[in-house]
């Protein structure tokens, strides 16, 4: 691509000493992530996925428990099925692994893209880290988008495999069908630049394939609707005005800013980068109408979902990232249309446009490698992604394996089933659980107080020692404090509950820092 060409252009498979390199490349990159995975202590997100997964006797149980959690269940269904025959929670990492290694292996070996394009995908915080050390269901999205553009060309005119392939996607996350349709509009706009509005074969397939790929979001959204996350959303108080949707259309780097470097998340200097990169990313495309318009339309409606209905962090808004790239993969492999001969303009345009787009994607993939460097040095510097290790080992040391854990958020303990048997109660949910609803049908506002008063109920209930969590530092002194817990409400304390608190309980350890939120100052209730 000037675009193409300078991402690599169209080329066959790798053979002989490029094949010999590319491998080469492939291995240490998976020294590198098996090395991140090793040091990896997995976070309430990744392990509250594997408790949904492995709840209820049969997987129909499990589907049952699931709905309405916000995700589709082919992400579940892998690690349920993968644990029934290794047994061992160690399926988290295994089948994330797993899965970005077989999307790195096609990239690799059969994606028309230069060396230099190819490794610093790989090297990035999406391809390192996001999709293949954090388990999450992303990490399926990308392995998905990479095997259509390489099985695009061979199956686009016949069978159902491409239909499959799109029925899959839709069912990895909630943003993926947006994606789903975005290969399907490629789909017809590729085969209306051959045939134009004559009826041909190509038309028919691209039917039956649209309908399988429309079922496939349909499965999604029976599984993920109504939701039970009735406060996981962006609040509008006054509702939603043309002024809130023009306002998302017109800006860029506020639905994307992770995809900056870290160092230049809110200055001037990255936002302006930023915007010019991925405007000029998607401008390397102009040559292929069909690539162009169908990454138009992913982005506006990425803008739209990330900023009016749902906060996308890293992981979501990388999906934007691979989606390009599998645009450039199919425009190399020749799809994608071209111009009418007649539009000398836009064609003449869209040459320069490939050209310094091409440049302008590459300088974005170049940005990710700050993210896969920031988790290199934490590993090295021995600072964990979640505390919760730690905290388990903690009560193994101290004899507390059967005390029940509280946790103030709630969501601090959604890990520790990873490592330990503890029972976990749910402080805004009043029950015993280790997977928190964020629901607004619970207690919005806690204190101090609150949570002291638990403690001492569940202690006389149970007769076993408490053990709290506590997010925010207490020395007695502060001033009456009030933070805001995203979708969990409210936590307040002053300096008398401080008071009150600290003498019913003993701290026991303080873990810090982490990369994530979840580090946290234990207590011990010893009843004062």
């Amino acid at each position: 691509m000037g675009s193409t060409e300078t991402m690599g252009g169209s080329r066959a498979a790798p053979q002989g000493r490029d094949r010999t390199i590319r491998l080469g490349l492939l291995a240490v990159w998976a020294l590198a992530a098996l090395w991140l995975a090793w040091h990896h202590v997995p976070w309430r997100d990744e392990v509250r996925a594997l408790t949904i997964a492995l709840s209820g006797d049969t997987t129909l149980d499990m589907l049952r428990n699931l709905h309405g959690e916000g995700h589709p269940a082919l992400w579940y269904l892998l690690l349920r099925w993968t644990h029934a025959v290794i047994q061992s929670p160690i399926v988290l990492p295994i089948v994330a692994f797993a899965l970005s290694a077989a999307a790195m292996t096609v990239l690799v070996l059969k994606s028309p893209f230069r060396l230099t394009t190819v490794a610093l995908f790989m090297f990035g915080g999406l391809a390192l880290f996001e999709y293949t050390v954090s388990a999450r269901n992303y990490g399926i999205s990308m392995l998905v988008l990479f095997v259509f553009a390489w099985l695009y060309p061979r199956w686009r005119d016949r069978g159902i495999v491409m239909g499959l392939v799109i029925f899959a996607l839709c069912n990895t996350n909630v943003p993926a069908n947006f994606l789903g349709a975005a290969l399907v509009g490629f789909w017809l706009l590729d085969i209306f630049s051959e045939e134009g509005f004559r009826w041909s074969r190509k038309y028919g397939w691209w039917l039956a394939n649209a309908a399988i790929a429309a079922a496939g979001a349909a499965v999604c959204f029976l599984t993920v609707f109504p939701t039970v996350h009735d406060a996981a959303s962006i609040d509008h108080p006054g509702g939603l005005g043309l002024g809130d949707v023009i306002g998302a259309l017109t800006t860029s780097v506020v639905a994307f800013p992770d995809l900056a470097a870290p160092a230049w998340f809110g200055t001037g200097f990255g936002s302006v980068l930023l915007t010019l990169l991925i405007t000029g990313s998607l401008a390397g495309l102009l040559r292929s109408p069909a690539a162009f318009l169908t990454g138009a339309g992913v982005l506006m409606i990425f803008k739209l979902f990330y900023l009016l209905v749902y906060p996308g962090g890293y992981r979501h808004q990388g999906l934007l990232l691979v989606f390009l790239l599998t645009l450039y993969w199919l425009v190399a492999a020749g799809r994608g249309g071209a111009w009418p001969e007649k539009w000398s303009l836009i064609r003449r345009v869209a040459d320069i446009a490939a050209r310094i787009g091409g440049i302008a994607f590459i300088l974005l993939l170049a940005l990710q490698l700050a993210h896969s460097g920031r988790h290199m040095e934490a590993a090295m510097r021995g600072i964990p992604y979640s505390r919760v290790h730690d905290l388990a080992n903690l009560l193994e040391r101290e004899g507390l394996t059967e005390a029940t854990v509280m946790s103030q958020p709630d969501v601090f303990a959604e890990p520790l089933p990873y490592y330990a048997g503890n029972p976990v109660w749910l402080l805004r949910e009043q029950k015993y659980g280790t997977v928190v609803r964020f629901t607004n049908h619970a207690r919005l506002d806690q204190s101090l107080d609150d949570i002291l008063n638990d403690a001492r109920r569940i202690a006389g209930e149970t007769g076993k020692p408490v053990v709290i969590l506590l997010k925010y530092h207490l020395d007695g002194t502060a001033p009456p404090r009030r933070y805001a817990e995203g979708y969990l409400g409210h936590f307040y304390s002053d300096p008398d509950q401080e008071r009150r608190f600290l003498g019913a309980t003993r701290r026991i350890a303080r873990f810090e820092p982490a990369i994530t939120d979840e580090s946290y100052d234990v207590y011990l209730l010893t009843g004062g």
